[in-house]
C-alpha cells in the first residue's frame, strides 16, 4: 500500500515539476517580450508623434481649404447681391473697374494654360530673332540703308582704299586694272593674285562697307558685289574694298 502511494506521489511530483518548468518558460518569454516592448518605447513615441503631426497638418490644410472656399463663396454672394442692388437702382450691374479686373483675370487664366505659354515662348523667340537680325543687319551696313548710302555719298573716292586681285591666268591683269582704279580717283591698295579663279568680276567688301563697294562697282562697271571672304581679306591687307578681276574683264590687260 505504501509502495503504491509512493509511486503516485512520485508521478505527481514529476508532473508538477513539468508544469512548473512550462510555467517558468512561459513566464520568462513574457518577461522578454515586456523588456523588448519597453525598450522600443522611444521609437513608438517618435512614430506616434510623427503620425500625430501628419494628421494635424492634413487637418490644418483641410481647414484652410474650407475657409478659403467659404470666403470665396461669401464674396460671390456679396458680389451677386451688390449687382442686384445696382440693377434695382438703375445703374450698371458691374463697375468699370470690376469689369476690367474680370477681363484681366480671364486673360491671366488663359495665359496660364500650357498651350498659351508655348505660344508666348514662340512669339518671344520670333520677335527677339527679328530684332537681333535687324540690329545686326543695320549695324553691319550690308543692307545698304539710307544712312549708309548717305555716308558713302559724302566719302570722297581718294578716301576709299581698293585692293585689286587677278582672278584669272592672264598675267599683269591686276596691275592693269589697278591703273583704272587709280584713274577713277580711288586710293589703290594691294595688287596681287587670287588663289581662286573667277568667271565674273566681283567687288568684295568688309562688313559695314557695302555702300563704298557699291560706289566702286558703279565707277568700274561691275555688277556683282558680295561680302569679302577670308581668303580675299588676307590678301587685301587693310583695304576695306577688293576688286577681283574675272575672265569677263580679262581683255583689260590687252
Amino acid at each position: 500500500m505504501i509502495e503504491q502511494i509512493g509511486a503516485f506521489a512520485g508521478l505527481a511530483a514529476f508532473l508538477g515539476l513539468a508544469v512548473l518548468a512550462l510555467l517558468s518558460f512561459a513566464h520568462g518569454r513574457d518577461i522578454r517580450r515586456l523588456r523588448d516592448w519597453a525598450g522600443s518605447a522611444p521609437e513608438r513615441d517618435s512614430e506616434r508623434k510623427e503620425t500625430t503631426s501628419t494628421i494635424a497638418a492634413q487637418r490644418a490644410e483641410e481647414l484652410r481649404a474650407l475657409e478659403e472656399s467659404r470666403t470665396a463663396e461669401h464674396e460671390v454672394v456679396s458680389r451677386r447681391e451688390e449687382r442686384r442692388r445696382r440693377r434695382e437702382a438703375g445703374v450698371p450691374a458691374t463697375a468699370r473697374g470690376e469689369r476690367l479686373r474680370e477681363s484681366f483675370s480671364g486673360i491671366g487664366e488663359r495665359l496660364s494654360q500650357p498651350l498659351a505659354l508655348v505660344a508666348i515662348f514662340v512669339v518671344v523667340l520670333i520677335v527677339g530673332g527679328g530684332i537681333a537680325y535687324a540690329v545686326s543687319s543695320g549695324g553691319s551696313g550690308e543692307g545698304g540703308g539710307k544712312g549708309g548710302k548717305q555716308a558713302a555719298a559724302k566719302t570722297k573716292p581718294d578716301e576709299i582704299e581698293v585692293s585689286v586681285l587677278n582672278g584669272t591666268a592672264v598675267p599683269n591683269l591686276a596691275a592693269t586694272y589697278g591703273d583704272m582704279v587709280q584713274k577713277k580717283g580711288f586710293n589703290l591698295g594691294a595688287i596681287t593674285n587670287s588663289s581662286s579663279s573667277y568667271e565674273a568680276s566681283v567687288v568684295m567688301f568688309k562688313r559695314g562697307h557695302k555702300p563704298e563697294a557699291e560706289k566702286v562697282a558703279k565707277q568700274l562697271g561691275i555688277d556683282k558685289k558680295e561680302l569679302m571672304s577670308s581668303e580675299i581679306e588676307s590678301a587685301s591687307g587693310k583695304a576695306n574694298i577688293a576688286v577681283i578681276v574675272g575672265e569677263d574683264n580679262a581683255s583689260a590687260a590687252s
